[in-house]
């Protein structure tokens, strides 16, 4: 999926001409903390920072007359992973979207983009997930995707979590469209892989509408 699929053309830009007071009020309205700011041409030219705009005395103050923070953002073209992992790194709520030419397109909203990546990992669809730990030596998909299958499963999604320091191997947690997944957890163990855990639907319709709420009181909307 890439980022052009689910820009949101509605929400524009500031301008440089646009005050301290009228930035602050956009901030607040979207439940952002940076906002960014284009030129007389539509280009991209920097993000108004909540931090520093409360620093600023007279309110009155055009932007043009402050040092906006550094742009940030991504081509339409980009892939939706790739855009997620700019909103994670950089704390945003917004994510500018722009042209070849750092010409502002639309904005990326966080909401949005988390129900772009439930699509696309059919988080919503029915069936069931097991996770699998690998070493990182052993690190492969191929194997594991032949014994799923050979045990009647189809794969829905995939996800990957890189080692770490506090968990050494590869955890890989597979969507298949089954209710039941003990077959092919059988199947795994019996190759010898380690399954780390394994729900149906049921559960994890459960933990999902958890984690919702939890993540619309955390976005505040």
């Amino acid at each position: 999926m890439l980022v052009q699929e689910i820009t949101n053309k509605d929400i524009s830009p500031l301008k440089l001409d646009d005050t301290v007071a009228a930035a602050l009020l956009r901030i607040d309205l979207l439940h952002t903390t940076r906002i960014p700011v284009v030129d007389e041409n539509n280009r991209l030219v920097g993000m108004a920072s909540l931090d520093r705009l409360i620093e600023v005395v007279d309110e009155e103050t055009p932007l043009k007359n402050l040092e906006l923070a550094e742009p940030i953002s991504v081509p339409a073209s980009q892939h939706l992973f790739e855009a997620s992992r700019v909103m994670l790194a950089k704390e945003l709520y917004l994510l500018p979207v722009v042209d070849t030419k750092m010409n502002f397109i639309g904005m990326l909203k966080k909401k949005d983009v988390l129900t772009a990546l439930g699509e696309l990992f059919n988080l919503s669809s029915y069936g069931s997930v097991i996770s699998v730990e690998l070493e990182q030596q052993d690190f492969t998909l191929s194997d594991i995707v032949r014994i799923i299958e050979m045990e009647g499963a189809k794969i829905l999604g995939v996800a990957v979590q890189q080692p770490d320091i506090d968990h050494p191997s590869y955890r890989v947690s597979f969507k298949l469209n089954l209710e039941d997944s003990s077959v092919v957890s059988a199947g795994l163990r019996r190759f010898g892989y380690t399954i780390t855990s394994e729900a149906n639907s049921e559960i994890l319709e459960g933990d999902f509408s958890d984690r919702a709420d939890e993540l619309i009181r955390y976005l505040d909307i």
